[in-house]
């Protein structure tokens, strides 16, 4: 054959299983990350929160004392207000995790009004851990919103660490 370099046949061959390789090499990974990827398990499934409520605290009434001889009003006239609410995790998964939690208030039109965190250690596998959260006055709001404005609570992200032991 005049006009073809010698070779060349076999450097298109070449190309083309290498080219070949891959192309299944990627979509093998893609199939395995499909099979083997993350579960559908939403780790917020294993969060629920619930109740909430605005109380107000007048603990400083037992300590007030301003007839000492201090020149400092020592006496707190403004109730300490929070607004709490109940939360379980329950470990979903195989072996023991660590949770951190995102949770999120609303006012009564749905509006974002501030988030707070709540987490657990050392969950094992299968076990609930429950206890109260909380918003107080030194939480961070969303613009001029207030703790009296909060009117539900929602967990807006959880994350689960899986532990070695």
């Amino acid at each position: 054959m005049a006009g073809r370099r010698p070779g060349s046949r076999r450097r298109t061959l070449v190309l083309a299983v290498i080219a070949a390789v891959v192309v299944a090499f990627l979509a093998g990974g893609g199939v395995t990350w499909w099979v083997l990827g993350e579960e559908d398990d939403d780790v917020r499934d294993h969060v629920e929160v619930s109740g909430g409520e605005l109380v107000a605290d007048d603990s400083d009434d037992a300590y007030c004392d301003d007839d000492d001889i201090y020149s400092y009003n020592d006496c707190d006239t403004d109730p300490d207000e929070t607004y709490e609410f109940s939360y379980r995790i329950t470990n979903k998964g195989d072996g023991p995790a660590n949770y951190s939690v995102v949770v999120n208030a609303f006012d009564e039109e749905g509006d974002f009004v501030g988030q707070t965190y709540v987490g657990t250690t050392h969950l094992a596998a299968g076990e609930t851990d429950s206890d109260e959260g909380e918003f107080n006055e030194y939480s961070d709001f969303e613009g001029k919103s207030e703790l009296s404005d909060i009117a539900s609570v929602k967990v807006a992200h959880a994350e689960r660490i899986a532990l070695a032991n």
